[in-house]
């Protein structure tokens, strides 16, 4: 595998562990940090990959659904274009207006975060293979964990007062 090709699969790895690491510590900086790697990893991918092409992307995400799931869905590339648009409009709320994206309705939150879960369970461990669906079933585990953990201490600092 060309030194390029590797890149690419380390950038979304580096993209999925930022995105565990700030689940897990609610980190403004790696939930930024691992949009920007997504981002970084489907540009790389579009070139090294699809040569460009949004059509040969389009046709070779089908392709690689039908394979996993017998459905030939073409929209799979427009719901990882979506999932880009989201996680970084989502990282550059939380920079530009910290007290409104605190702020905002619990719905909206869930729903971005619930969209962003969905694409990484799927790109991580339901596509991914070997070392990949590995790296990502220990990022589901840290991101899940750390939850828990936060969601704990918040529960015990509320009832303590």
């Amino acid at each position: 595998m060309l030194a390029v090709e590797i890149a690419v699969f380390y950038t979304i790895t580096a993209a999925v562990l930022c995105w565990a690491v700030a689940e897990a510590l609610a980190s403004r900086v790696f939930w930024t940090a691992g949009a920007l790697l997504a981002l970084l990893h489907s540009a790389a991918a579009f070139v090294v990959f699809y040569e460009g092409s949004h059509e040969t992307a389009r046709a070779e995400t089908m392709r690689q659904t039908a394979e996993l799931t017998g459905l030939e869905f073409s929209g799979g590339i427009y719901v990882n274009y979506l999932f880009l648009l989201v996680w970084l409009a989502d990282a550059a709320w939380w920079w530009v207006a910290p007290a409104s994206y605190k702020a905002r309705p619990r719905a909206l939150a869930l729903a971005v975060r619930g969209f962003i879960f969905f694409v990484i369970v799927n790109g991580a461990v339901v596509f991914a293979d070997g070392w990949a669906r590995v790296v990502g079933l220990v990022a589901l585990i840290l991101a899940g964990s750390g939850t828990l953990h936060r969601r704990r201490r918040s529960v015990k600092a509320t009832s303590a007062i």
